[in-house]
């Protein structure tokens, strides 16, 4: 069987027939359709019921199975969808991490407008934020908590770090032009490397504290979460991160692509997503193939099955 992870765009392909070969391809190839959390959160977050109804019929046809944590959080599972549980699960969730992930949104395109007066005050707003959801919600989430742990135990550096960052986009040794240029699975440790190597001290430390922090994280999917970040701050294959819904967006590929390593491939159509997500999973020499159509992506990977991977 031949897990292949659906970004949320290939559902809606279906749902509107640009995707409707998968209903006979899937079955005739041996896969195993997955989505995720993630995917539950694009089905229901726009308020939209009719198009929420047709998700959940295409996932239906399609066979789809729900990959999630397993007991101890460290593993995941497949499981079979609970359709009847799936919108309440979803708000469980929003209520949980919704203020996080707004504060995190806000941080992200805080960071891309670069530095200004009111990027500064912002910055700083959504660093508190992000501390004060911390300091109430530490004990729930105790896979979380050697991340959080370092944003509690310095929250000051971890702000005036933050404020460091404002000017990154303009100290940048290299363009989004010349780095989507270079292979994909060289393009990660090549800024690193250029950061590291710079005449900049600041950027010499940012290059340290990316390798400190892939180096000191916990599980892959710590790392790959790293990766994936810094590859949109470099600007590679970039989105429009100045808008807190396009980050939104970002941040959903960013999830979708992370449950995506437990599988054999990930599909999506999204083009500029397919590059950054194959560049994280080169950086860190993952296994999952990455593509935009899936006669192809099934031809690479059964062609790869018969070689050391």
């Amino acid at each position: 069987m031949i897990t292949i992870y659906l970004d949320h765009n290939v559902i809606d392909g279906f749902d509107k027939g640009e995707t409707a070969y998968l209903d006979s391809l899937f079955p005739d190839k041996g896969v195993l359709p997955i989505i995720s959390l993630a995917s539950i959160d694009e089905i229901f977050r726009g308020g939209d019921e009719a198009r929420s109804r047709r998700n959940i019929e295409s996932l239906k046809r399609l066979g789809v199975r729900y990959i999630h944590s397993g007991p101890d959080e460290s593993l995941m599972s497949i499981s079979e969808l609970d359709y009847e549980d799936m919108h309440e699960k979803w708000a469980k969730m929003q209520s949980e991490v919704g203020p996080l992930n707004d504060s995190h949104f806000q941080f992200i395109s805080t960071l891309s407008r670069g530095n200004t007066p009111e990027t500064i005050e912002d910055i700083d707003q959504a660093v508190e934020d992000q501390v004060a959801w911390i300091k109430n919600n530490y004990d729930k989430f105790p896979s979380a908590q050697s991340q959080m742990g370092k944003v509690l135990q310095e929250p000051q550096e971890y702000k005036e770090l933050s404020k460091q960052l404002l000017h990154l986009k303009a100290l940048l040794p290299f363009t989004p032009k010349e780095i989507n240029n270079i292979p994909e699975k060289s393009v990660f440790w090549t800024c690193v490397g250029k950061l590291k190597s710079s005449s900049n001290s600041n950027l010499q430390l940012i290059g340290e504290f990316i390798d400190n922090e892939i180096k000191s994280a916990k599980t892959i999917d710590d790392q790959f979460t790293i990766v994936f970040l810094w590859l949109n701050l470099f600007g590679y294959y970039p989105d429009d991160l100045t808008q807190k819904d396009k980050v939104r967006s970002n941040f959903s590929d960013g999830t979708h692509a992370t449950y995506a390593i437990a599988c054999d491939g990930l599909l999506t159509l999204d083009k500029r997503f397919a590059k950054r997500a194959a560049a994280a999973m080169g950086a860190l020499e993952l296994k999952t193939e990455v593509g935009t159509d899936a006669n192809e992506l099934l031809h690479r990977i059964a062609a790869l099955s018969g070689h050391s991977r």
